[in-house]
């Protein structure tokens, strides 16, 4: 596979995987249950806790050795900003949710914030590719690959999370609920090439725009993923976590 197909093929996972999951809402009348759930959520988290590591902060650090004795500070203000962009999505989620001008129901709500988190997630896995362009190499590419994988695995439940209450919502009708699944995640593909032109046209902010990224997927992690699957079933949760990890870790060391 060419390093372009990789490309759209990442770009196009994370967005696909929503919409089969949106998909759902023609299948089932209720959610997945809680152990199914919960050890996505943990497969997700692994996978993409060991992605985020060695395909957006090793390179950040790497990419940084111009710097010196202060090596570190682009990781780390890159990772901070990360870490608060989030809380700065979160942050308007809530606002925009509780405005009663909006007059946003439970299922608005929830498509807000979805769509609204799905941000940061298409710019990582943009920001992944853009680095793995830059240097040309195939380990990095096999990451950003398996970051857009681990976030595709994520996404599915997340589309039947959307579709099924916005069906509800809009008078049982299960094309309506489907769409708006699908909508939820058209960002992520759009978000992911922003992400990817970014790194790639400004190749000496790329240490600052990996590490931004890795911050971003981080929080994603400890304040989505794991507490959602902690809540649902902990110990499948946990389980599918060291799964994730362990097998982009032996993945790492196969490729490198």
């Amino acid at each position: 596979m060419s390093d372009i197909c990789k490309i759209v093929f990442g770009f196009s996972f994370i967005f696909f995987m929503t919409s089969l999951g949106a998909l759902c809402v023609f299948l089932f009348k209720k959610d997945v249950g809680n152990k199914t759930s919960a050890t996505i959520n943990g497969i997700s988290a692994g996978i993409m806790l060991a992605a985020s590591i060695w395909s957006l902060i090793l390179p950040a650090i790497e990419q940084s050795a111009d710097f010196g004795s202060l090596a570190f500070l682009p990781a780390t203000v890159g990772f901070i900003s990360g870490c608060a962009f989030i809380i700065l999505i979160d942050f308007l989620s809530k606002i925009l949710s509780k405005n009663h001008k909006t007059g946003l129901n439970k299922s608005s709500k929830l498509f807000l914030a979805m769509t609204l988190h799905n941000i940061p997630e298409g710019l990582a896995v943009g920001v992944a590719f853009g680095g793995a362009w830059i240097l040309a190499d195939p380990v990095m590419f096999a990451m950003a690959l398996s970051l857009a994988i681990g976030l595709g695995i994520q996404n599915l439940p997340e589309g039947v999370a959307v579709a099924l209450p916005m069906k509800e919502a809009l008078g049982g009708s299960k094309w309506k609920g489907f769409l708006c699944g699908v909508a939820s995640g058209i960002v992520e593909p759009i978000f992911a090439t922003a992400g990817f032109f970014l790194a790639t046209s400004i190749t000496s902010i790329m240490p600052w725009v990996l590490s931004f990224a890795a911050g971003a997927m981080f929080l994603v992690i400890l304040t989505e993923l794991l507490p959602e699957g902690f809540s649902q079933q902990k110990n499948f949760c946990v389980w599918g976590a060291l799964a994730g990890f362990v097998v982009m870790m032996v993945l790492d060391v196969a490729l490198g």
